[in-house]
């Protein structure tokens, strides 16, 4: 029901207008019920004394009020509350609710809108974040996984290259990456330290196996050769043993150093005579051997008689000490017998050194034959 007073000019009432809305038919009020929020949220009027004016739910309007503290944000509304907040309705649905009061009439207009609806579009982000999150993480991870393959593949074929190193040589120690990466810097340095490493076996090795002063090999290994070749089936093997003759006058006479350089002739001569897989070497102070694989008895002849034409041709040292060499020879045809040829060949020098003696006129380093 409405009513309305009728005044006249002097503010005198004369009357009272009346007139009455049936709130469950079709009228001005019954638009506001068919508004929708979204899906399903929608808008309501209510009186401060909790009796619905207007709802969608039309079985509702003015029956019974709506219990106290059922809608925690209505009871703040009826106190006086304007606006929005999330809020959970007497139907225990969560909205997000909105309050105003009217001027004309003390109601209160409600609307209500579903958070599942109200945050749909921030959920539908949210998976659509997801979705993009998950295709870039996989995308990531699979171009990750790619260039870890990539740059780990590189370091596993390193590391079996530097735990497989000890069987290679020479250039196949070296790893190459041809990359300018971390793996590449890596094996560029690694690259350094195994030529250096290289350098210094190969400087160690000749240190240990050759003689200081004349660049021959040492008696160490001369005998190591010795032995490894008595053990092999290479045959024939020839050996030559040679003494400087009268070095000890020579150093007495003119010094150590024309005695060096006595040595150093002879060992020059020595080195020029023979092929370069033939072992020569000074095994001791003016002794030196040589082994000779698959060279026999006559072949060493030849060898002998260009040695005795270098030393009659060599010039003499300090002015007056000149070379001669005590040589002695033999071959054998089997290499068990190596040492016993050895042995032999040392004993047949020392025989023609005394044949050399007594022909020879002894003067200061000078031993003409």
């Amino acid at each position: 029901m409405f009513t309305a007073p009728v005044l006249d000019k002097q503010g005198k009432m004369i009357g009272i207008l009346g007139g009455s809305l049936n709130l469950l038919h079709d009228n001005f009020l019954g638009d506001i019920s068919r508004t929708r929020i979204a899906e399903t949220g929608y808008l309501y009027l209510i009186t401060r004394d909790r009796n619905l004016i207007m709802h969608p739910d039309k079985t509702r309007i003015l029956k019974n009020p709506t219990p106290k503290d059922s809608n925690p944000l209505l009871e703040k509304a009826i106190n006086g509350f304007e606006g929005t907040r999330e809020n959970i309705n007497s139907r225990g649905i969560r909205h997000l609710t909105t309050f105003k009061h009217l001027h004309a009439v003390d109601w209160i207009v409600g609307a209500n809108y579903p958070v599942s609806e109200a945050f749909y579009p921030l959920q539908r982000i949210q998976l659509y974040f997801l979705a993009l999150f998950l295709i870039g993480a996989t995308i990531t991870y699979f171009v990750v996984k790619l260039m870890m393959e990539r740059f780990t593949a590189a370091l596993v074929r390193f590391a079996d290259h530097v735990r497989n190193i000890s069987d290679k040589r020479g250039e196949q120690r070296l790893f190459e990456h041809g990359l300018n990466d971390e793996v590449g810097t890596l094996a560029r340095t690694f690259n350094t330290m195994v030529i250096a490493e290289e350098q210094k076996s190969e400087e160690l090795f000749y240190t240990s196996t050759h003689d200081a002063l004349t660049g021959l090999y040492n008696r160490a290994y001369f005998d190591s050769e010795l032995a490894r070749l008595s053990r092999g089936r290479q045959v024939p093997i020839s050996v030559v043993v040679g003494d400087i003759d009268g070095l000890k006058n020579c150093n007495d006479t003119w010094g150590h150093a024309a005695g060096d350089a006595l040595i150093a002739s002879a060992a020059g001569i020595l080195l020029d005579s023979f092929r370069a897989e033939d072992i020569v070497a000074r095994i001791g102070g003016d002794e030196f051997a040589v082994l000779l694989p698959g060279m026999n008895r006559e072949d060493v002849e030849m060898v002998l008689g260009r040695i005795n034409k270098s030393i009659e041709a060599a010039l003499p040292v300090h002015g007056s000490c000149r070379l001669a060499i005590s040589l002695g020879n033999t071959t054998c045809d089997n290499p068990e017998c190596l040492l016993d040829a050895f042995k032999q060949a040392d004993l047949q020098m020392y025989l023609n050194k005394a044949k050399h003696k007594e022909l020879a006129e002894i003067s200061s380093c000078n031993y003409p034959y």
